[in-house]
């Protein structure tokens, strides 16, 4: 008797395309390409780990020991058969229990892999939900969700999915025979689906109506600071009633309702500072058996209580709070809930551990802090792996501590459980943070992929706040691409969205991310506009500390446009704002920038002060190299060549491993040399710039003063021949540098700085 052998395995299913009409025109080619195949094949099987169990005619069956085995098994098949003629595979492939006898192989599994490669396109391979979920983890595989198929004798639920990456072709379902289910679960779309998908589904959404809106209060815990930890409940109570209600309620983001913990304000007050119809109040109190939950949704149009509701919460069932909450507010306000709304449940010791993390790493002042709060997430999800937020969670503080892989392998988790658990909204949650991690990794297409899965999810959910985050993500990976026009499209969408949804914080945001869009672009007249408009929004919201950076980011374009009297104007906004926080280091930067608007006006003296209260506050060696060559170069215009000298020697000590930045200070020493009639080392100083001119790749930022400083120690020597391609570097570098500022007015503030207004005369006379 043959001996049976019960295994776990990676079952895979392969035909030829057509096959059947090529063995009716021509029977001897049908025999060479089996022959093909088995001779190419089979060594690829092997060789990845692979048994050739079974041919069937033009079919066959193989296992794998492992599904990563499998998937680059098959994808190295696909690129061998597409280099033979007529050798077209379609591949699916399912992972299971199998009972292994001799060279056959049965089982409700092995049924499932041969039905799922019909959904395969010539050329491609399907996968079972299984398969996916075991490569979910690893981000060199991308696929696409199918839907789930009608697979006759098969008790047990299966999706179908295809691998779109290895440049393997997509199936197109109006092509394929194989019937799918009728489902409600949400299809993952391509990345060119989905943003077609969002494009329809968006603009049919913004026709509707005005939605009601609400104000999810942080969690009152009352005197017991034992306690403190429960609060960070609003959170997850925020992001399930967003994703819940489909759209149909607005729900303030955390950033804007933290400000307002433990406020004194009346509801009517914060119902009308967060812009909002409803506000809703909870309090948690323990005792020895549980928890005493009340709660309170007001409705401020009709200044009156909706209801005011109290339970009794066993200590057991804490998890199941938010979805108790959620479900009231849902129900009280007539909202039509997402199909797939469900309280799930968790191990109450789990949830508390991921909660007391979340807080613990929120407040937390110390490394040491921060691994404990690692520590205790890393127990609740081992306590219970459905705790899904508890790994995106994880995968945060892993991303913030910079361990990108271990960031990277607990955002795959949870979506990996996500799609089995079907939570949408928290599969769209891990697809943003795994397209985070991408993008910091300098994979902007792969980063674009997942916001873009996640977008279509959003917008199917009618997530809006998720769909304008979303947005905002996708634009800065095309911006930091390069791609400034896709940034510039999804920055305005996301604008769009935050206005409709009346988030006055996240279009602060939009716009000034628009603004450095145009600033880049040199567009500064319209970059001005942005700006003004994000720092107008900044103080309505009493946002002291980005209201100074914004006025720093507004000086350095006046700066950029040579209007450097407005520049110094905005530095000083900045500044003054920055002292009432205390921010030094914010101080600093705003500071140093002043001195060198002051060192373009020509108020050298000025420039001096402002450098040095730059020391005062910050007397690292962080940007020291520039201080000393700023008030290098101002003690030089200043008559003071002594001081000049000493200080441009300290910058160049600074710059000893910078030979680009040596460029910048080396004309000024020549300047000082003649001065002081030193012309012994001058001829070694022409030889060292010219030396390093050869690459002038990258240039150093003052490369126009740079060229006009050589061009007057050149002149100073006599030296017109040498000077004249100095000043020509000058005047041809400010002339390029205007062609591409975009508002006329502005490219003709350029022009007329004082540097610029002397460069151009000098090339007049030449």
């Amino acid at each position: 008797m043959a001996e049976h052998k019960r295994k776990l395995a990676a079952i895979v299913f392969t035909d030829i395309v057509g096959f059947t009409k090529i063995t009716a025109d021509d029977q001897t080619l049908a025999t060479s390409l089996l022959d093909t195949q088995r001779d190419l094949l089979k060594p690829i099987v092997e060789a990845h780990n692979g048994k050739w169990l079974k041919e069937m005619g033009d079919g066959l069956i193989l296992i794998f020991e492992t599904v990563t085995d499998a998937v680059n098994g098959c994808i190295k098949i696909q690129e061998t058969a597409k280099n033979i003629e007529h050798l077209k595979l379609r591949i699916g492939m399912h992972e299971g229990e199998i009972l292994l006898m001799e060279n056959d192989v049965i089982g409700d599994d092995v049924n499932i892999a041969s039905r799922i490669e019909a959904f395969s396109a010539p050329g491609g391979i399907a996968i079972s939900n299984k398969v996916n979920d075991a490569i979910a983890r690893e981000s060199h595989f991308t696929t696409k969700y199918l839907g789930k198929p009608k697979l006759k004798g098969v008790g047990q639920s299966v999706e179908v999915f295809c691998i779109n990456s290895h440049g393997l072709p997509e199936t197109n379902m109006s092509e394929v025979s194989a019937k799918l289910e009728k489902s409600s679960t949400f299809i993952y779309a391509s990345v060119g689906l989905a943003l077609c998908l969002f494009i329809f589904i968006y603009l049919f959404l913004t026709k509707q109506d005005s939605v009601e809106s609400i104000a999810v209060l942080y969690m009152d815990v009352g005197s017991n600071s034992e306690l403190n930890y429960l609060e960070t409940i609003t959170e997850d109570l925020i992001f399930d009633l967003a994703s819940t209600s489909q759209g149909l309620l607005k729900v303030s983001e955390t950033g804007k309702v933290k400000k307002f913990k433990n406020t004194d304000k009346s509801l009517d007050e914060l119902a009308s500072e967060i812009d909002v119809s409803y506000v809703f109040q909870s309090s948690i109190q323990k005792d020895d058996n549980g928890y005493n939950l009340r709660c309170r949704l007001y409705d401020s149009n009709q200044e009156k209580d909706r209801f005011i509701n109290k339970w009794f919460i066993e200590s057991k069932n804490l998890q199941t709070i938010v979805g108790v909450l959620v479900e009231n507010i849902i129900k009280e306000l007539d909202i039509e809930a997402s199909s797939e709304f469900k309280r799930l449940e968790f191990d109450p010791e789990a949830y508390d551990l991921y909660l007391q993390a979340k807080s613990i790493y929120a407040l937390s002042s110390s490394q040491e802090d921060n691994l404990k709060a690692i520590d205790m997430m890393d127990k609740a999800i081992l306590k219970d792996e459905n705790l899904v937020m508890a790994q995106i969670y994880m995968g945060t503080m892993q991303d913030e501590q910079g361990n990108y892989e271990e960031a990277s392998r607990y955002y795959s988790k949870a979506l990996t459980k996500g799609k089995i658990l079907q939570d949408n909204a928290t599969i769209a949650e891990a697809l943003r943070k795994q397209g985070t991690l991408l993008r910091k990794n300098k994979e902007f297409d792969k980063a674009v992929a997942k916001f873009s899965e996640a977008l279509s999810i959003s917008t199917i959910l009618n997530d809006k706040s998720s769909m304008a985050k979303t947005l905002n993500s996708v634009a800065i990976s095309y911006y930091r691409s390069g791609d400034k026009d896709n940034a510039l499209k999804n920055w305005l969408q996301a604008l769009s969205i935050a206005e409709e949804l009346g988030d006055k914080s996240a279009i602060s945001k939009r716009l000034n991310n628009i603004g450095i869009w145009y600033w880049k672009d040199q567009d500064y007249s319209k970059s001005i506009e942005y700006y003004q408009k994000s720092i107008a929004i900044k103080k309505e919201l009493g946002d002291v500390r980005n209201i100074g950076k914004t006025y720093n980011n507004l000086g350095k374009i006046y700066f950029s446009m040579g209007d450097f009297k407005n520049a110094v104007l905005q530095y000083d906004k900045s500044i003054e704002t920055k002292k009432e926080l205390g921010d030094n280091k914010g101080l600093h930067s705003s500071i140093f920038n002043k001195g060198q608007a002051y060192f373009y006006l020509n108020e050298f003296d000025k420039s001096i002060y402002e450098f040095r209260q730059s020391m005062e506050l910050q007397n690292s060696d962080f940007h020291m190299n520039e201080k000393y060559r700023y008030i290098g170069m101002c003690h030089y215009y200043l008559g003071n060549y002594d001081s000049s000298t000493v200080y441009l020697s300290r910058a160049s000590q600074f710059f000893k491993e910078d030979s680009i930045k040596l460029l910048s200070i080396i004309p000024f020493q020549m300047l000082s040399d003649l001065k002081h009639e030193n012309k012994t080392n001058i001829e070694m100083k022409i030889k060292t710039f010219e030396k390093i001119a050869l690459n002038k790749d990258p240039l150093p930022a003052d490369y126009v003063l740079t060229n006009w400083a050589m061009y007057e120690a050149l002149i100073n020597l006599d030296n017109y021949s040498g000077a004249s391609s100095y000043l020509e570097d000058a005047y041809f570098e400010i002339k390029a540098r205007s062609k591409n500022i975009r508002d006329k007015k502005d490219r003709n503030q350029y022009m007329q700085t004082n540097l610029h207004k002397k460069i151009a005369t000098a090339w007049a006379k030449k």
